[in-house]
């Protein structure tokens, strides 16, 4: 029950995004980036316990939702409550112990997951501010989050002065876009296989407000953005030229992903959507995996 409940397959895409950022810069002690990851894993496994207790009444009403812990009655309502809270305890407690510095990233964290779920401001019933904090809060924030386990955002003693220094925050920078933006348009996606179940529950996402093909359409525009963007930095001279190769075999795996957008396309339906779902469950881990190992690859020989 507690397992099922944290929900860690859908939050596999944040653990990377995280372990994109300790490794793209500097590699940190192993151990040093293992207890941050499991204190990361823990905040996150909060924020879904928590995202479940809000929405428990919302979730009885949505068929994929429905056997979730909290809205089959399996955990209570108080229960769900103290767990999360527990979870976020531990996670910042080992923060504390770790690196007290990296706390206010976690504290920021942890409270744009709470807004985004809490009644007030409940941000995922609001359009546009829904799949906005949701690329902030699953894209940008992780990968910060995990650039400071080695403090390469942390101002030096020489400021931006320095050639090296500019280059670490602008390489920073290009990379949180793509991520941010893939978050954002997944976010799009997930929200189209729950437009009814929203409607139902008074939820106004931007599939629900706009219809699902407007949804489906944003979320191809932000999937393109984030594929493409690494060559319109090489065009503009903003990142090396010299990744070209590395990006170019890289990119055909991108080709059954597209078939998939395009199934969703033809029939945004929430039976595509759900289909959709299973997929990243089977195959979304090993893919990842594989990504980082590659990105582990390109740091050793570039």
């Amino acid at each position: 029950m507690y397992f099922r409940a944290v929900r860690t397959g859908s939050w596999l895409g944040w653990l990377f995004n995280f372990g994109l950022g300790c490794v793209l810069l500097a590699l940190p002690p192993a151990g040093r980036a293992l207890l941050l990851a499991v204190a990361f894993a823990l905040a996150t496994s909060s924020v879904f316990v928590l995202n479940q207790y809000f929405d428990r009444e919302a979730d009885r009403e949505n068929e994929a939702k429905a056997t979730l812990p909290v809205a089959s009655g399996e955990m209570t309502p108080r229960g769900a409550l103290f767990f999360s809270l527990s979870l976020a305890s531990l996670s910042l407690s080992l923060v504390w112990a770790v690196d007290a510095s990296l706390l206010p990233l976690f504290l920021v964290y942890l409270g744009l997951w709470t807004a985004y779920s809490a009644p007030a401001p409940h941000l995922k019933s609001l359009p546009v501010l829904d799949f906005v904090a949701s690329g902030v809060g699953a894209g940008l924030l992780p990968f910060v989050m995990g650039l400071e386990v080695t403090h390469q955002l942390t101002p030096y003693p020489f400021g931006l002065s320095h050639h090296w220094v500019r280059r670490r925050y602008c390489d920073a920078l290009l990379t949180a876009a793509p991520l941010t933006l893939f978050q954002s348009g997944s976010h799009i996606i997930q929200a189209v296989g729950d437009c009814e179940a929203d409607r139902g529950a008074g939820l106004r996402t931007l599939p629900a407000r706009y219809g699902r093909r407007a949804g489906v359409a944003l979320a191809g525009s932000m999937f393109l953005a984030a594929v493409l963007s690494p060559l319109a930095y090489m065009a503009l001279g903003l990142s090396s030229r010299g990744y070209l190769p590395w990006y170019s075999v890289a990119l055909p795996f991108a080709a059954p992903a597209l078939a998939l957008y395009r199934k969703v396309l033809m029939n945004p339906s929430e039976g595509t959507v759900a289909n959709l779902r299973k997929l990243a469950v089977r195959y979304g881990p090993p893919t990842l995996a594989a990504a980082w190992i590659y990105v582990l690859l390109l740091r050793a020989v570039l």
